[in-house]
């Protein structure tokens, strides 16, 4: 399994604050906890993609399909409030 650093960093809705997604590795496990909660079939088939990258591309195209669908989902943060990226 290839590793991805995330740029700019997808930054989550969480409490009690927000929560940094910086590699592919935490995004996977983002979306593995979700799951975990009982989120709809869309979480699965964005889990699968994360899990299954096979390259570069593949996991830039699985990030963008996350960053849509927190941002559907309302759990974007639209930038880093620590400053950070």
């Amino acid at each position: 399994m290839i590793e991805l650093q995330i740029k700019p960093v997808i930054i989550v809705k969480d409490t009690p604050k927000p929560r940094r997604l910086a590699t592919l590795s935490q995004a996977r496990a983002f979306v593995e906890e979700e799951l975990r909660r009982g989120r709809p079939p869309a979480w699965r088939d964005l889990h699968r993609r994360l899990s299954s990258a096979a390259s570069a591309e593949d996991a830039a195209e699985a990030i963008g399909a996350l960053r849509e669908l927190l941002q559907l989902e309302d759990l974007l943060v639209a930038h880093d409030p620590t400053g950070h990226s």
